[in-house]
């Protein structure tokens, strides 16, 4: 019997697609297939919207065990144990709730009016450009360093190098694997530093919060709380620069749903959810192992064997969605997207990046009535190499 080739994950999908052609075939025929991996490993690929779901819900599929060594890895910045994003309960049940208790939704909403005034500032200076203007350098990669480092209390003048070593956190394959890791080395010693100084001289940044929290007499440990603050200074900003340029190309891709949104601006919340279902941006996903025997979808994963929840073909997967590749902001779904996650793991930031995306892409179609982009989008550049899909620069003009 001829045997068949298994897939190779991650897909050779180009970069500036918001979607994964070889990912949506392979779901045609089965939500759950063998994979291979660039080392040679094989994996579990969960492809439907519901077999993504019980990957990223059930505790029978642990983080913890994929970041250990000869775990299935596809960003070498993700293996650390101490990340929020690597731990199992009970570990993680213990250091999300501290996390959570200060990076709470009703902090974040109390920033809206900062976010606003920082929003308006950048649409001035894009305003008073030249025009073509890139609007992924002047709007979408300063705005959220910009918040992140306010929230968090990171002094204006390190943003540069904090956005050079966000850069080789997110790379999959951009920068060998010793410089991502000496990128984890410098900013974990930077923010040692600065978690230093807050401990001695306080202020009302989170920084100094997650250092007062303390929940009946537990408290986050200091590699801990050095850990966890790079992953919101990381995830607080570099998924929503990129998520942001996506964005705005989906929406100059469809200018009757942008001026949609112009005329009926409270279509904006549900608008979000639509773009960040239609529009991918993980290229690849954090892995899972199995912890012991469990189905999925048919199939059985036995003990220790990885598998990758594929967030962004589960977000056209027509069982879940009717008419998944039409982009309608509009849309009543009668699921929910993956994008942020599912279960324990869901987004610790989702309500900060939900309200940025808000305010920038409201603040930018209502100012601008008239933006459009300056060149073909199918000539747009996209970056290569990256756990994320991110476009170099975005030419406008109005």
């Amino acid at each position: 019997m001829k045997q068949v080739a298994l897939p190779t994950y991650p897909f050779d999908t180009p970069a500036g697609l918001d979607h994964d052609p070889v990912g949506l075939r392979l779901l045609a025929h089965a939500s759950v297939v063998r994979a291979r991996m660039a080392d040679g490993a094989e994996v579990w690929l969960a492809l439907g919207y519901h077999e993504v779901r019980q990957v990223l819900g059930d505790p029978q599929f642990s983080r913890e065990l994929a970041t250990r060594p000869g775990g299935p890895m596809v960003s070498p910045a993700a293996t650390e144990p101490l990340l929020l994003v690597g731990m199992d309960p009970p570990r993680h049940t213990r250091v999300r709730r501290l996390l959570s208790a200060a990076f709470s939704p009703r902090r974040v909403e109390r920033l809206r009016p900062r976010v606003q005034q920082m929003v308006d500032g950048l649409l001035d200076e894009l305003a008073a450009h030249d025009r073509p203007a890139d609007l992924v350098s002047l709007l979408a990669e300063p705005l959220p360093i910009m918040v992140i480092s306010e929230l968090l209390g990171v002094p204006h003048s390190d943003r540069a190098q904090i956005r050079e070593w966000a850069g080789k956190l997110i790379a999959s394959t951009a920068y060998p694997p010793a410089e991502i890791m000496a990128a984890v080395g410098e900013l974990n010693s930077y923010l040692g530093k600065l978690i230093a100084a807050r401990r001695v001289d306080p202020d009302d940044s989170l920084i100094s919060a997650l250092i007062g929290v303390d929940e009946k007499g537990d408290h986050l440990l200091p590699d801990e709380l050095i850990c966890n603050v790079q992953l919101l200074l990381m995830a607080g900003h570099e998924t929503t620069v990129n998520q942001l340029g996506n964005s705005l190309v989906t929406l100059f891709e469809h200018p009757d749903q942008a001026n949609m949104l112009r005329e009926r601006p409270e279509l904006w919340p549900r608008a979000v959810e639509e773009l960040l279902r239609h529009s991918k941006l993980s290229t690849n996903i954090l892995a899972r192992v199995a912890s012991e025997d469990v189905e999925l979808g048919g199939t059985l994963i036995r003990a220790g064997e990885g598998v990758m929840p594929v967030v962004a073909v589960a977000n056209r997967d027509p069982s879940a969605f009717p008419e998944p590749h039409r982009f309608h902001v509009q849309r009543i779904a009668p699921a929910p997207h993956v994008s942020l996650g599912h279960g324990s793991h869901f987004c610790l930031g989702a309500h900060l990046a939900r309200l940025e995306m808000q305010i920038v892409l409201s603040s930018l179609l209502s100012r601008f009535p008239t933006l459009a982009p300056a060149v073909d989008l199918a000539d747009l550049t996209w970056k290569t190499g990256l756990s994320v899909r991110a476009v170099h620069a975005l030419p406008a003009t109005w």
